[in-house]
């Protein structure tokens, strides 16, 4: 390991280097001051030929995968480099890891997220895994979690909440991996809400995260919230299939996004009626994550919003192409305009509705075990929604946990249900 104590220095996990094997044996030093990347042993092109007079002295071009580079199979790494401080998690090594997953027409693609593996030694059989899956950043690059290297950060507020809890699951050690999404982050648009593709960034995140560290074991489980939510959902009845030779134990949904198109299909009808502002509360209040929405389905079909929106609301759709959510909620912005004026009377939605019913985590089959968390006074996902979901499932027999948390908002969920979360997951892994 002397080539990793070379070029990476004091990193943090240089004190665990005699015991680990895998995928950090061929470290070199990038033009970032104190970045490693390094890639798997055996693949075609080697990280060492980026060199330090490149491009690479601009952080972003770590998110940007040659074409050449995708080749490989979905979970395995092009790169990764330590995190010194955000968006890395306390009491952890971190590493932000570049790695291949596939997307909704069949290609390959280049995923970021970060991975936190607690200090010290892992007990046998490996670490537990924990996939997280991050709730609504936004649709642009910008808007990547592992972009939150500050205050600065447009989601900062919400990516430090989640990495408060994030600590304590390592704290209790399980090690952390969390995706980016597909085209969050790198290039290619993401598929927001769109849940075989999340799914898929979710899985093949945990698979990279075993090739990072081998000391991670097989086993692991999925936890999402709000947008990760559904991925989380989609994950436990998909993520088996994607990759066998892991063992999903089941995953966590809190505030899981569902019925989008129901809710959609009802605030138009509202519009038609006049009673658009009387709906907020039951379709989740705001407009700003509409454009997300219709970029999300743009990813899989021919959505127009010029033909269900108004003229003022079609033209600002491009405005998820620059900025995070916090930004479309501005008053300037989507957050300015009147839940009367978001639709066009009678417009054609179909197209979109389908594909948010299509997307809907209600009507997937699974046989893992699923717990659902969710806060009372939540008013991004109503608890009605989320209520109706869990019915639909337990309807079909599906094995699914359901856990409420009066006065509760959707932010608050993450850390007044950890205590039920993780003895949940706990007892999933049999600790």
């Amino acid at each position: 390991m002397s080539d990793i104590q070379e070029g990476c220095g004091d990193l943090p996990q240089r004190r665990h280097a005699r015991r680990r094997t895998g995928l950090i044996m061929s470290a070199v030093l990038a033009g970032i001051a104190g970045t490693c990347v390094a890639v798997a042993p055996g693949q075609a092109t080697p990280v060492a030929n980026i060199s330090m007079s490149e491009e690479t002295t601009d952080v972003a071009a770590f998110y940007a995968a040659p074409a050449d580079r995708l080749v490989g199979a979905p979970g395995s790494v092009i790169q990764l480099r330590p995190i010194d401080g955000d968006p890395g998690v306390e009491g952890a090594r971190n590493y932000l890891v570049l790695y291949r997953s596939v997307d909704m027409r069949g290609n390959t693609v280049a995923v970021s997220g970060t991975l936190a593996v607690p200090d010290g030694d892992a007990p046998p059989g490996g670490w537990p895994l924990i996939s997280w899956a991050h709730g609504t950043t936004g649709v642009d690059d910008s808007c990547a979690p592992s972009h939150d290297t500050s205050a600065d950060f447009p989601a900062h507020d919400y990516t430090s909440l989640v990495r408060k809890v994030q600590a304590q699951w390592i704290a209790a050690g399980y090690a952390v991996a969390q995706t980016d999404y597909q085209g969050l982050g790198t290039p290619g648009p993401h598929g927001y809400l769109i849940g075989t593709a999340e799914q898929r960034a979710v899985t093949d995140m945990a698979r990279a995260a075993r090739e990072v560290d081998p000391e991670i074991g097989t086993r692991w489980v999925a936890v999402g919230h709000s947008q990760g939510g559904q991925a989380a959902v989609f994950t436990d009845a998909q993520a088996q299939q994607w990759a066998p030779e892991l063992q999903l134990l089941g995953a966590v949904a809190l505030a899981p996004a569902s019925h989008q198109g129901i809710g959609l299909q009802a605030s138009q009808m509202a519009t038609n009626t006049g009673a658009a502002g009387a709906l907020g509360p039951l379709t989740g209040g705001g407009t700003a994550f509409l454009p997300l929405i219709i970029r999300g389905a743009q990813t899989v079909a021919d959505v127009d919003p010029a033909r269900f929106l108004t003229p003022r609301a079609a033209a600002m759709v491009s405005l998820a192409d620059t900025g995070c959510i916090a930004q479309l909620r501005d008053s300037q912005e989507w957050g300015g305009i009147p839940p009367g004026e978001v639709f066009s009377p009678g417009g054609d939605m179909s197209t979109l509705t389908r594909v948010l019913n299509e997307n809907d985590p209600s009507t997937l089959t699974f046989t893992q075990p699923l717990l659902v968390l969710q806060g009372r006074a939540d008013t991004t996902i109503p608890a009605l929604a989320t209520d109706a979901m869990v019915m639909r499932q337990r309807a079909a027999g599906r094995p699914v946990q359901y856990r409420a948390y009066p006065g509760v908002d959707h932010r608050g969920v993450l850390e007044a249900s950890y205590a039920d979360a993780l003895s949940w997951v706990n007892g999933r892994f049999g600790r």
